[in-house]
């Protein structure tokens, strides 16, 4: 078992912090491979302990158990199962009585600090035995005991059966028994499930229906990745989808109202104002025009701004010109009028928004920026939008401050028609929404023949490039949407289409999902960057005080950045140690949600990392969310996709969306079943990361490690990879200084790759090694081209081999010359010894030539450079063994005389 860090590092306060900082994770340690049989197959030991455990703190609060007696409440629950902890195959009621081995198995757990007196560990006795249907069979049911016994044994019996693996209307029905003695009250059990998860609005609309459900008598009890399981005497009998779709629409303003900055906008087509910003703070917004209109002023290009007046101007006719002309109503020709012409599109555009005709909305420009009549009616033939302003900025005689006066009214009526429109269309969207989003525990009216007809129906032009095709479509520009959302019309590349940006359409709600992530995601201030999508879920059944703590590291990591940008990790740490070391970035790392309340049951990180290929971002990605996964104290399930919106899926604890082919074999199918799988995953990419640092630089470790997992394609090339990126940052390494620190780790990956350590081809390098190592077959001195001496030149013979030489004759001519060269450089010759070892060597080579490459030398010259890099690495770890077996073999001989 691979060793798993931690993340929550404060001092925990109370019970439920202590559980999960020192509790949960000692439960893990010691039960995450003990697997479970039966209607709990597929589940381990410690999954079972948590769930239970989770689900006693949860209960034993709502239940308002003294807070004396629940931590041994707590400490039963951690041993329950004793029978499943002995090896010797003995009952629950035989090992509990066994007051040694229940002493050992609540220190193994860690609890035993909570069982300070006899009475304390003669109540652990009594719930441990009594749970799972256990009755009192003993004297003590004739002595008098705390009536609350059978209250709590209720307790523990419900927190064993929580995670059965039954059909949930069976297993609810087990619950609300036991939960009914427990509480000493009726218990029904409700579950409110989602149908797709969207992110921030989606965790905005959980708290929303949590928000409601407590203000009518429901607790919650456990949070599943789609949905949230409550518990209450009973449900009232009303349809709280309107008041759930208030509340989440309460819930979605006060995010937009800490952002308006970004909710006015300066576009090509004008400054747009949307109505979220207007339903927020008006003053705020035009504070935020004015400012727009002040950095279009400072932006001014007269050559572009002629090109429109002539555009304009031609469109509108010559007699429009001319009686323009006459009133004095000239275009716009410094940076004063183009910003008061900018104003002037800007109000045009709000009033539009408010429902106005464009007749109506000039007189009301015209109105408050002292533009006559006369002049009025004379720009009529200019287009409304663009053409009008340019030539009425003159004419516009309050300026700026008539400007803002219309903008302030058209903010009113737009208010306004949104109020009336909350009661009617707007509310009636939101509440199709909910509808459609989370199945609630009561009749609902389903409009999915609606939805389909929408899809149907739907004009191809009008098919959705971000969420489903409905009748609530809103056409967005590209800012608005995730980077890479596709364009479903292509019109501007038509004869005849327009010449601006093609338009994206999208569902309302998918589209304001996404704007929720840019506003409440803490992304770095570069732009154009697509990220990554970490979607962590809670696992199923976890409780409510886990989502609390989770959502308080997350506001702790996301502070380590205090001006609010993104959260990195110290990769040198990270490599070398696999410890998580969180620091402040301005361009990569995680961009944070802002809110605790965008967390629920899932949250989704973005991971932005700059100016990398796509291959190494997924590794970068993928290591930090198998680090944070897996730590012994969070051990949350995950997605890593390039999409938003994922498939909410219980059934694997890690999947990963789009892994390109050259990756495959390093990282596997994507689809992760169990925990264990994604150890393994972890597991290679930390011995990757070990060998990018043992060999390369920090600054150039990124490279290295991408060169390092294109090589997993075949592990052998793992070799050549090493020794290049070696002779890249020294001239003259010492490989077995080298081998020393890459020799563990790279090891350890070959295994997870090539668990068979018989292959033919490393078998023969290996055996050769010994041979060499044992023989010291190699050239005058330690470097590098003088130990591969051997091998090189048994390359050099296969690649000028004769046609009518035959292998007999090429090894003879090798193992002669390479004597002959050893008898040369040797201080004092060689022998017939020596030669054997030569001999020895050199047909080990050729079984590796004929077995392995079939005696094709084109076939063997293509991975020559491979097999010498293998060879160098298996010559250093055969003299190392060598060596140690000598002082192994000198000691021995030592002690025996």
């Amino acid at each position: 078992m691979i060793k798993r860090s931690r993340l929550l590092n404060a001092p925990p306060k109370t019970l439920e912090e202590i559980y999960f900082s020192e509790i949960r994770p000692q439960l893990y340690e010691n039960h995450a491979h003990h697997h479970q049989y039966g209607v709990r197959k597929g589940t381990t030991l410690a999954e079972h302990l948590d769930s239970a455990c989770q689900f006693i703190l949860t209960v034993s609060r709502i239940a308002e158990v003294p807070e004396d007696k629940r931590p041994l409440l707590l400490a039963a629950t951690a041993v329950h199962d004793l029978n499943k902890l002995d090896t010797q195959g003995r009952n629950v009621k035989t090992l509990a009585r066994n007051q040694e081995f229940l002493r050992e198995q609540l220190e193994k757990a860690c609890v035993l600090s909570f069982v300070v007196s006899e009475d304390d560990l003669e109540l652990v006795r009594k719930l441990i035995e009594r749970h799972s249907g256990h009755n009192v069979s003993d004297g003590a049911r004739f002595l008098p005991e705390d009536p609350n016994i059978k209250c709590w044994a209720a307790m523990l019996t419900a927190a064993d059966l929580f995670d059965l693996g039954i059909p949930d209307a069976q297993r609810f029905r087990k619950l609300e028994t036991e939960l009914t003695v427990a509480f000493d009250r009726r218990c029904n059990l409700f579950r409110i499930s989602l149908s797709e998860d969207k992110g921030y609005i989606t965790a905005l609309l959980l708290g929303a229906c949590e928000e409601v459900l407590q203000k009518y008598g429901l607790n919650p009890l456990a949070i599943f990745p789609d949905g949230e399981l409550f518990e209450g005497e009973a449900l009232a009998n009303v349809d709280f989808t309107k008041e759930i779709a208030a509340v989440w629409q309460s819930k979605i303003d006060q995010v937009f109202g800490n952002n308006i900055e970004r909710l006015v906008r300066a576009t090509k087509d004008g400054i747009k104002v949307t109505h979220q910003a207007i339903q927020q703070n008006i003053e705020e917004v035009l504070v935020n025009v004015e400012a727009l209109l002040e950095s279009k002023k400072a932006g001014y290009k007269s050559d572009k701004i002629a090109k429109d007046v002539t555009k304009w101007g031609e469109a509108a006719g010559a007699d429009a010109l001319i009686k323009t002309a006459e009133l004095q109503l000239l275009p716009v020709s410094n940076a004063e009028e183009f910003a008061i012409s900018e104003g002037l599109k800007a109000a045009y555009l709000s009033y539009r928004e408010a429902g106005l005709s464009p007749k109506e909305v000039w007189d009301k420009i015209a109105h408050h920026t002292g533009i006559s009549k006369l002049q009025r009616t004379a720009i009529e033939p200019f287009n409304g939008q663009y053409g009008r302003p340019l030539f009425a900025a003159k004419a516009a005689v309050k300026g700026i401050q008539g400007i803002k006066e219309a903008l302030q009214e058209s903010f009113q009526l737009r208010k306004e028609s949104t109020q009336i429109s909350e009661e009617t269309e707007v509310s009636e969207e939101m509440i199709a929404a909910v509808s459609r989003m989370v199945n609630l525990p009561f009749a609902i009216r389903l409009n999915g023949a609606d939805d389909l007809n929408a899809y149907v129906e739907a004009n191809p032009r009008q098919r959705c490039s971000l969420g489903s095709t409905s009748t609530d479509i809103d056409e967005l520009i590209s800012d608005n949407m995730p980077p890479g959302t596709k364009v479903q019309a292509f019109s501007n590349r038509l004869p005849g289409g327009i010449s601006t940006e093609p338009k994206r359409q999208a569902d309302s709600i998918a589209a304001l999902a996404y704007q929720l992530m840019a506003v409440g995601a803490n992304f770095p201030a570069v732009k154009k960057q697509d990220p990554l999508y970490l979607h962590l879920a809670l696992p199923k059944g976890s409780a409510p005080e886990l989502l609390r703590i989770w959502r308080g590291l997350l506001k702790q990591l996301a502070s380590t950045n205090a001006e609010g940008g993104t959260v990195t990790i110290d990769e040198l740490k990270l490599y070398k140690d696999n410890q998580l070391e969180f620091k402040a970035n301005k361009v990569v790392g995680l961009a944070l949600p802002k809110r605790p309340d965008f967390v629920h049951t899932s949250v989704i990180i973005p991971l932005v990392w700059g100016d990398v290929t796509n291959y190494l971002a997924l590794l970068k990605s993928l290591r930090l969310a198998l680090e944070i996964s897996l730590s012994l104290d969070i051990g949350f399930p995950f997605t890593l996709s390039s999409n938003l919106e994922v498939e909410l899926s219980s059934d694997v604890y890690g999947r990963i969306e789009g892994i390109p082919s050259a990756l495959q074999t390093l990282l596997g199918n994507g689809q992760y079943q169990q925990r264990q799988d994604a150890e393994k995953i972890l597991e290679r990419l930390r011995c990757i990361g070990k060998l990018a640092t043992s060999v390369a630089s920090i600054q150039k470790a990124d490279d290295c490690l991408y060169d390092l997992a294109r090589a997993c394609v075949r592990p052998i090339e793992l070799y050549y990879v090493l020794l290049r990126w070696t002779l890249r940052e020294q001239d003259e390494p010492n490989l077995s200084v080298i081998w020393s620190r890459i020799c563990e780790p790279l090891n350890t990956l070959l295994e997870s790759f090539m668990p068979d350590e018989n292959l033919l081809l490393t078998k023969y390098l290996r055996e050769a090694a010994q041979v060499a190592a044992e023989g010291k077959i190699w050239g005058s001195s330690f470097k590098r081209t003088a130990q591969a001496e051997p091998f090189t030149a048994f390359i050099a013979a296969i690649r000028s081999q004769k046609p009518y030489l035959g292998l007999d004759v090429i090894f003879a001519a090798l193992v002669q010359q390479y004597h002959t060269r050893l008898d040369r450089i040797r201080e004092h010759g060689v022998g017939a010894t020596k030669y054997e070892q030569v001999k020895r060597y050199y047909e080990l080579l050729r079984k590796l030539y004929e077995e392995v490459y079939s005696a094709r030398p084109e076939k063997f010259l293509s991975d020559q450079k491979t097999l010498e890099a293998a060879y160098l690495f298996f010559l250093e770890e055969a003299r190392k063994q060598f060596k140690s077996e000598s002082k192994d073999d000198s000691v021995e001989t030592t002690t025996t005389v």
